[in-house]
């Protein structure tokens, strides 16, 4: 017959496993991660590039492009742990290299980007504009970004509904349903080697 402390210790290792397997289903996306740490406000929150777009599974050159312009400014999408966010236009790290008097320029997206690219063949900026409000929807399995208060009812300016496909600390992606019915997948990479955590 087992002794009590053998009871104890069976039933806090159920106790252990049953916690982890929660935090295991509550952690992975369709292509994860299975398991963090970090928590998924602290994960979606940086300074994000798109470095991959697909329309319908297909990759689509003409809106990944449209994030930038040439090879010397580049779109960055802030998002904030606060619920906030923001695109800037600001010189890619390339061309900050070979130039040194506007080695710091960054430009809100409101201002100087209209000079440079044409924003209207962007369906994402179009959908959540130069700022906004964002908050998870449906357990975390979607970022919804939208007007500056996400807890009224929409009557024109309804939010974007995201799904996340991916959370990680160094790769986000988003899927999107657009006005042409097909499905939207942006692929986002972390402006800086080491993930900046924005308010």
């Amino acid at each position: 017959m087992p002794n009590i402390f053998t009871k104890m210790k069976l039933k806090n290792l159920l106790v252990i496993a049953s916690l982890f397997t929660l935090v295991l289903s509550s952690c992975k996306y369709d292509e994860g991660p299975g398991i963090s740490l970090r928590t998924k406000r602290v994960r979606a929150s940086n300074e994000w590039i798109v470095t991959n777009y697909q329309i319908g599974g297909s990759v689509d050159d003409a809106q990944k492009a449209s994030f930038s312009h040439g090879d010397s400014l580049v779109m960055v999408f802030q998002i904030g742990t606060g619920g906030r966010y923001s695109f800037n236009l600001q010189y890619t790290k390339s061309y900050q290299a070979t130039t040194t008097w506007h080695k710091y320029f960054v430009a809100n997206k409101t201002g100087l980007v209209s000079l440079y690219y044409d924003y209207n063949q962007n369906s994402f900026f179009k959908k959540v504009g130069s700022n906004g409000a964002w908050t998870f929807a449906n357990k975390h399995d979607e970022i919804h970004f939208g007007p500056n208060d996400l807890s009224h009812n929409y009557t024109e300016d309804k939010p974007l509904v995201c799904k996340i496909i991916m959370l990680k600390k160094k790769m986000l992606k988003l899927e999107f349903v657009n006005d042409d019915s097909k499905k939207h997948l942006i692929t986002f990479e972390p402006l800086n080697e080491e993930p900046k955590l924005l308010k």
